[in-house]
């Protein structure tokens, strides 16, 4: 089994397709098809900032998408993929990957998706926390005892064993690193993440609700391969599931641990990183002999 993974939010960066660019003049026919679909250049935008408006994420995420789907598609002769998933938002370019969303679909959906993100959580009220080496029986316990004491906390994305990321009010971001020093995790750390909205929580039921209404009126096909969506963990090519799980996903926990020991107890070979910088890799760097492949360096 070969998997191709597209990474989420936070990979972008002014300038990310800068290295495409001259030996491959074709992009600018992609970058054209976004300009159909949105009311501003995302090529421009990418490869010239403002560094400070392609981090917000009505812009980040078809920025992000868009140079996912380019270095795939300029890289699809140095790699064989037979499964495909993607890390949050990045389950979108898996989906056009696999010919189940059409580019410029996916494209309005994922800046759809941003600006209802965006509107459903006013900037700076909540975030999101990184905690490292927290078993994930503790880390359930810790978001259910605050939940129960009035703080709103999610698990928004399980990463990594060791390594979950936790969404919610300031208050409750506050109320979880006190929770941590109070109880005496030693070897527990957490780090903030610089997110303009978080992502795959309970306050993003209102996004949620109304990005399912635009979902519903999208037409999917059936994948040229397997596909495992975030929410499942398991693969699927059944059309109805694939959409069902799209629009769960903007509150449920992503499940990506769960997803890579999926591919592992399957026969996993190789990993194939489809982002600009290494971040699929890096996460999945414990597996044990499973190539890992950049193809952006292909």
């Amino acid at each position: 089994m070969k998997a191709l993974l597209f990474p989420g939010q936070g990979v972008q960066k002014v300038g990310m397709i800068d290295f495409l660019i001259e030996s491959n003049p074709e992009i600018k026919d992609l970058f054209f098809q976004t300009s159909e679909v949105l009311d501003f250049d995302l090529f421009e935008l990418i490869r010239s900032g403002p560094e400070e408006k392609l981090n917000l994420t009505e812009y980040a995420q078809p920025a992000i998408l868009a140079t996912s789907i380019a270095i795939a598609r300029t890289k699809a002769a140095h790699f064989d993929a037979t499964i495909t998933a993607g890390l949050s938002l990045g389950e979108y370019s898996a989906l056009v990957y696999a010919d189940c969303l059409e580019f410029k679909d996916a494209i309005k959906l994922v800046h759809l998706r941003g600006k209802l993100m965006q509107s459903a959580v006013p900037q700076g009220t909540a975030g999101m926390l990184v905690i490292l080496n927290m078993p994930i029986p503790d880390v359930q316990l810790m978001i259910k005892q605050l939940n129960e004491r009035g703080e709103k906390i999610d698990f928004s994305t399980d990463n990594a064993e060791g390594v979950s990321v936790l969404a919610g009010t300031n208050s409750a971001i506050d109320a979880t690193i006190k929770y941590i020093e109070v109880n005496d995790f030693k070897r527990v750390k957490t780090q903030l993440i610089q997110m303009s909205v978080p992502s795959h929580c309970s306050l993003l039921e209102s996004a949620q609700e109304e990005l399912g209404k635009i979902l519903n009126d999208v037409r999917f096909f059936t994948p040229s391969i397997p596909l495992i969506p975030n929410s499942l963990a398991k693969p699927t090519q059944d059309v109805k599931e694939i959409k069902k799980a799209l629009i769960n996903q903007l509150c449920s926990t992503v499940r990506w641990r769960e997803s890579l020991i999926y591919l592992v107890n399957n026969n996993l070979k190789v990993i194939y990183d489809a982002g600009p910088e290494k971040t699929i890799i890096s996460m999945a760097r414990k597996l044990k002999n499973i190539e890992k492949v950049s193809i952006s360096e292909l």
